[in-house]
């Protein structure tokens, strides 16, 4: 991404100007006028030591990329939101792995269970975060260099009706879905498949 999309790695990063040991930025406030950060947590040289594998490897800012091909720079956002579930998804097993070694019972304590479940939807938002990064985060391009999205933009009135023929289909799926689910587990409890994998191992 550095190589390829520079302005995308600047603008998740919030990195302005170009130069060595560029630190990486998590979390904090922008100020878009004054391209002032505060409140973040900078770890040095570490976008560096990212983009280019060396601490003192020179990063690309977005001063140096005309203003109009800037993608928003909230995608600094959706970047530090995926990434941070990332780290949650890590921490979990790990804490669990280690409670079951040092303390038997505390492994299946109610709150680590739940940070388990709790992975699951996490996880799915995770990857949504990451497409909403990889797809806003080329704006204004659909092709980098080549073509803009406003160019490229449908603004025929059949798109409206697909819109809503695609949501029609995806609703009827998903009621389909859960009706096959319910139907497949009704009368049938985790309790007695448990039971019955138990009697067949």
């Amino acid at each position: 991404m550095a190589a390829e999309q520079p302005e995308k790695l600047a603008a998740a990063e919030w990195h302005f100007e170009t130069g060595s040991r560029a630190p990486l930025v998590v979390g904090g406030r922008l100020d878009p006028d004054t391209q002032e950060v505060t409140g973040a947590i900078e770890i040095p040289w570490a976008l560096s030591l990212l983009a280019t594998h060396d601490p003192d490897g020179v990063v690309v800012g977005l001063n140096d990329i005309p203003r109009d091909e800037w993608p928003p720079l909230y995608v600094h956002y959706l970047f530090d939101a995926m990434v941070g579930i990332g780290f949650y998804l890590l921490a979990v097993p790990v804490l669990f792995l280690a409670l079951l070694r040092l303390k038997r019972g505390y492994a299946y304590h109610r709150w680590l269970l739940a940070g388990i479940l709790a992975g699951g939807p996490l996880s799915l938002l995770a990857i949504e975060l990451g497409w909403f990064y990889a797809e806003v985060g080329r704006q204004p391009w659909i092709l980098r260099g080549y073509l803009r999205v406003f160019d490229a933009a449908t603004t025929n009135a059949h798109v409206d009706i697909a819109f809503w023929l695609f949501a029609g289909l995806y609703a009827v799926l998903g009621i389909v879905c859960l009706f096959v689910l319910v139907r497949l587990f009704r009368n049938k409890p985790a309790e007695l498949e448990l039971e019955m994998r138990r009697i067949i191992l």
